[in-house]
């Protein structure tokens, strides 16, 4: 489950009730996930992220900081910069050589191509996938909204309808700075690049996304 806001603001939601499971029920401190290390643009960062279990169907959720997706070592902006320069038409390796993170031991380096190739072959499997979701979810987050017409590229597509949902959620629930990857991350469960794409039951609550969403 994706939140964001800082950490002392996601344990204030979770103690206070207002962090509920997709069932509706109110979320409760359950420990931590195991520590991970994850890359930025702004170096390495160690994180571990907090779990919660709900009171009504004793589901366990792992509350992702909305920077992160769940098994990558990258943080989702990197990620995200990889599919917004394939989209606009760069080769992988090209797309690999703009993403430049700091290098633990001082100076900068590229995401090895493999790396982007694996996120953006997983990504463009189930760019149509993705659309659909997305799509559903437009009118509900800006009932005013268009369809968006088809460019020809499913992952362009996908992104496209993923920038409206996000333009619709800031302007209907106040959410400046929200990003188009922290809405991916909600809606997908934090599963977006994971070995299979887990059902979105639940995740198109926009209520619920709301309340996980607030800093």
């Amino acid at each position: 489950m994706t939140v964001r806001g800082s950490r002392e603001s996601v344990e204030a939601r979770l103690r206070s009730g207002v962090l509920v499971c997709w069932c509706g029920g109110r979320l409760r401190p359950w420990g931590h996930a195991r520590p991970r290390e994850v890359v930025t643009f702004a170096g390495s960062l160690a994180t571990r992220p907090r779990r919660a279990r709900c009171a009504g169907c004793d589901r366990t959720h792992v509350l992702l900081a909305s920077g992160l997706l769940s098994r990558r070592r990258y943080a989702a902006p990197v990620i995200f910069s990889a599919l917004a320069l394939r989209a606009a038409g760069l080769k992988v390796a090209a797309v690999a050589g703009r993403l430049r993170v700091p290098s633990p031991g001082g100076g900068w380096w590229s995401v090895p191509a493999s790396t982007a190739g694996s996120w953006l072959a997983r990504f463009a499997a189930r760019a149509g996938q993705l659309r659909q979701l997305f799509t559903t979810v437009l009118p509900l987050a800006d009932p005013q909204a268009r369809p968006v017409a088809p460019s020809g590229s499913p992952m362009a597509d996908a992104l496209a309808v993923l920038e409206a949902v996000t333009a619709g959620l800031r302007a209907r629930f106040g959410l400046d700075g929200l990003a188009a990857h922290e809405v991916a991350g909600h809606l997908t469960g934090g599963m977006l690049l994971a070995p299979s794409l887990a059902p979105a039951a639940g995740n198109t609550s926009l209520s619920w996304l709301a309340a996980a969403s607030s800093s």
